[in-house]
């Protein structure tokens, strides 16, 4: 069993969101009995370990120091498009898993190059828990709704109800999972605003996923992010809107008990980091035969 390594060193460092998600990902790792470790030393990396990296270069060739450290390790690039890695054997890409990245033009002429490899794989976003313990958590309704996160349409943020807002554009400030959990779970509504960028490239974020794995019916005004949990969200165009839908389900509870099930069903399927990370697993087999 390899170990999972999670890189961030003066060479190549990890933006703190993406370590954030990076360490929500790995939690999988250890729940499947791997050892996870952050490491800040380039010569921490062995050959028996699977090495999780962000996309702050300090040194012109970050592949060519990897592989005099450890060339037999599997490396995972959070878009590391710009960097040659021909001489690391095992290296898979990694980026946002965006559906439709014409939608995000600087991004367009990377995921040409990104996905003209065979050796690459999205980021998913999803739930960090086991889907054996999706729609098991008790759970109580002391807020009407809940929003976390990147303050994303703040004028939009319920009046009529009363709920728990974190909306923050410090990332320093974003809660840990266990309290975005409990927080879920003391929820009727989650609020799953997207960005425009993400609306338009068609990328989904994790508060989306968060919310549907605990009992949360979630308002987004997002249609991909309705699409992509099989018409489980609830599409939303505006505050009043939101405020309206709110009290039509307030008004059918039978409706919103039917959206947990659905949701649970769904993020039990493919909506935890289980799925994730089998995804990572499944590509490193197909192209290096390697089971991790």
């Amino acid at each position: 069993m390899r170990d999972i390594l999670i890189l961030n060193c003066h060479e190549i460092g990890c933006p703190l969101v993406l370590m954030y998600v990076f360490v929500e990902l790995c939690d999988e790792f250890l729940r499947n009995g791997y050892n996870v470790k952050i490491i800040k030393n380039i010569n921490e990396i062995h050959n028996n370990s699977i090495v999780f990296m962000g996309d702050t270069f300090r040194i012109e060739n970050p592949a060519e120091l990897l592989n005099i450290q450890s060339p037999e390790a599997i490396y995972i690039g959070w878009y590391w498009d710009r960097i040659n890695v021909s001489n690391l054997k095992y290296f898979i890409f990694t980026y946002e898993n965006m559906l439709k990245p014409e939608g995000l033009i600087s991004h367009v002429e990377r995921f040409k190059v990104l996905k003209s490899k065979v050796n690459n794989h999205p980021l998913l976003l999803r739930a960090n828990d086991s889907p054996e313990k999706i729609g098991k958590y008790n759970r109580n309704d002391k807020y009407m709704f809940c929003y976390m996160g990147c303050d994303y349409f703040p004028e939009c943020k319920p009046t009529k109800y009363s709920g728990f807002y974190h909306g923050t554009k410090d990332h320093k400030k974003y809660l840990n999972y266990n309290a975005r959990k409990n927080i879920y779970l003391s929820s009727t509504f989650a609020l799953g605003f997207q960005s425009y960028e993400n609306i338009k490239s068609e990328h989904v974020s994790q508060r989306i996923y968060e919310g549907l794995a605990y009992g949360c019916v979630v308002l987004t005004n997002s249609q991909p992010a309705c699409i992509q949990t099989q018409g489980i969200c609830v599409y939303v165009t505006s505050k009043n809107d939101i405020e309206d839908k709110i009290k039509y389900y307030l008004q059918h509870p039978d409706e919103i008990k039917k959206k947990q099930e659905k949701g649970y069903e769904f993020i039990k399927k493919m909506g935890t980091n289980q799925y994730s990370i089998d995804g990572y697993k499944s590509i490193i087999k197909t192209i290096y035969n390697i089971n991790i």
